[in-house]
C-alpha cells in the first residue's frame, strides 16, 4: 500500500512538472482579436457572419457605420460594447477598431479614425439602455444612406434576409 501511495505521489509530482502540450497550427491572435471572440462571437460568428440570425452581420459592413458621427457613436453605444465586460476603454478601443477596420473590410470610409481610450470613456455613459435598438439602427441606417455611398444590403442584418430590418 506504501509503495501504491508513493508511486502516485511520483507520478503526481512528475505530471504537474511536465510541460504543457505543443499547440502546432494554431494561429497566434491579438489581445482585441481574443477579445472578440470572447465577447462578440458567440452571436456575430467568428469571421463576423452571423447569418442567418436577427443579429446584424459584421464581416464587410460594419465599418459603413463609420461614415456619420451618430453611426460611429452607436457601434460603441450599444449595450453589448458599452457594458461589455472589457473594463479598460483602450482595450474595448482597440476590439472595436479590429471589428471595424479588421472584420469590416473596406467598408470604413477613407480617412475614418480609429476609436481613441477617451471617445469610448465617453460614450459608454450614454449607452442605448432603454431604446428600440432595430428602430434606433434603422434610423442610423437610413441617414447613413443619405450621407454615404452605402449599399442597400446595409438595410438587411444579413445578406438573403427578406425584409429591412424596422
Amino acid at each position: 500500500m506504501r509503495f501504491a501511495v508513493a508511486a502516485a505521489l511520483a507520478l503526481g509530482a512528475a505530471a504537474a512538472n511536465a510541460a504543457p502540450p505543443e499547440l502546432k497550427g494554431l494561429p497566434e491572435l491579438t489581445t482585441p482579436q481574443s477579445d472578440y471572440v470572447e465577447h462578440c462571437s458567440g452571436c456575430h460568428g467568428m469571421q463576423g457572419n452571423s447569418a442567418p440570425a436577427e443579429i446584424p452581420v459584421l464581416r464587410d459592413r460594419v465599418g459603413y457605420f463609420m461614415c456619420t458621427r451618430e453611426g460611429r457613436d452607436y457601434l460603441i453605444r450599444l449595450p453589448n460594447v458599452a457594458y461589455s465586460a472589457i473594463g479598460d476603454n483602450q482595450q474595448l478601443a482597440d476590439m472595436m477598431n479590429f471589428v471595424v477596420f479588421g472584420l469590416g473590410g473596406n467598408s470604413a470610409p477613407k480617412g475614418a479614425k480609429p476609436f481613441t481610450a477617451s471617445e469610448v470613456a465617453r460614450l459608454r455613459t450614454r449607452a442605448l439602455a432603454t431604446q428600440s435598438l432595430i428602430a434606433i439602427r434603422a434610423d442610423v441606417v437610413s441617414k447613413l444612406g443619405t450621407a454615404c455611398a452605402v449599399p442597400d444590403s446595409i438595410n438587411f442584418f444579413y445578406d438573403g434576409q427578406q425584409q429591412a430590418a424596422r
